[in-house]
């Protein structure tokens, strides 16, 4: 299972506009830029904050499951990036301060006092909320290349995500972060996102890559996914023959799906053409299940982006008695909108079936 929940707030740092809140900004980026003063070339760089309330992990899953089974990873959507490098390399910390997202924006013609920016924590109008940029708490640390602030962050447990002549999104693992958090090792102030102490303090650019933030009016702002193998495989009923053609349906899948439900949904499968026998029941009655080797999917309706992938580890499909089926639990799809499921089995390394029916659903409030 991969169950998602969206950031409670989220903001840009900028080292050129230390007292700058961008909280309301509809994107976050992460860019390096150069001014010249005098002769002298001056570097500045931008740091993403993000932070994710865990309560609905909490309340919903076993504690065992939470810090010891069930993996994590950050994800953020890109919007289109401009000029940065075919390689290079994004870290996420823990923040070791508290922080406020505040109501600025980048374009807002009079800065924003209330919420986090480079310098400060809280609010500028309190020169006591800025960050640390010295005598720091014991394992933690901040760094900068021009001008003092850009957040604090614990220095063990950091992630990171490596980038070459890829996609620009990002899903980070970020494991031994969350747990942490969940198990109270760590208060829980979220994660700084920046490229590396080296690549911030160098005299390379890095132009602009901007992700969709929590105000966005679209479906992707930054999400923290919990996945695990929730799958359980029976062998009591009878294996659905792949050399011959397959009939799949999806025999119980509702129009629609209350927000924050969870739901089985069978799969039924059959032969296409089954042997011709003497029988007293028809054979639509049999029951058969899918190979262990099969998954869902769920993409959005309307742009086929790929919201919960074809995961061999944690969209895995059940079978009991009563044949395939899975459970979808819709905690992180965004509500009104429209889905579709898709489904996959393989039979070997080197043959797979893939299912897109228009199975359709839709989440709603």
């Amino acid at each position: 299972m991969i169950y998602s929940i969206f950031s409670v707030k989220d903001a840009t740092l900028y080292d050129q506009y230390p007292s700058l809140n961008t909280g309301l900004d509809a994107v976050l980026e992460i860019n390096k830029s150069s001014t010249v003063s005098g002769s002298t070339i001056v570097y500045y760089n931008s740091r993403i904050v993000v932070k994710f309330d865990l309560t609905n992990f909490t309340n919903n899953f076993a504690n065992a499951l939470l810090t010891q089974t069930a993996s994590y990873y950050l994800r953020l959507t890109a919007t289109e990036p401009s000029e940065i490098p075919t390689s290079y390399d994004l870290y996420a910390y823990q923040v070791s301060q508290s922080w406020n997202m505040g109501t600025g924006r980048y374009t807002t013609a009079v800065t924003s006092s209330d919420g986090v920016s480079w310098t400060y924590r809280l609010t500028s109008a309190n020169t006591a909320s800025a960050w640390l940029t010295s005598s720091f708490a014991n394992g933690t640390t901040g760094s900068w290349a021009t001008r003092g602030g850009g957040g604090t962050w614990f220095t063990a447990s950091a992630h990171s995500q490596s980038f070459d002549y890829q996609t620009t999104d990002v899903l980070m693992d970020v494991t031994t972060a969350v747990r942490q958090w969940i198990a109270n090792t760590k208060a829980n102030e979220g994660f700084i996102i920046k490229k590396s102490d080296t690549d911030e303090q160098s005299s390379n650019t890095f132009n602009s890559l901007r992700f969709f933030s929590k105000d966005t009016h679209t479906v992707y702002g930054p999400r923290l996914e919990m996945r695990y193998d929730d799958s359980t495989y029976l062998t009591s009923s009878t294996l659905v023959d792949y050399t011959d053609e397959v009939t799949l349906n999806l025999s119980n899948i509702q129009p629609e799906y209350a927000e924050g439900s969870k739901a089985r949904v069978n799969v039924s499968a059959r032969p296409k053409y089954p042997d011709r026998t003497f029988a007293t029941m028809s054979y639509y009655y049999d029951v058969y299940r899918l190979p262990s080797s099969s998954f869902y999917s769920v993409r959005d309706a309307h742009t086929s982006d790929v919201i919960i992938p074809f995961d061999e580890t944690n969209t895995k499909i059940s079978a009991d008695n009563n044949g395939s089926y899975f459970v979808l639990n819709f905690n992180g799809l965004a509500p009104e909108r429209y889905y579709r499921l898709l489904i996959k089995s393989k039979t070997s390394s080197a043959e797979e079936y893939i299912y897109d029916r228009n199975w359709i659903f839709k989440v709603v409030r």
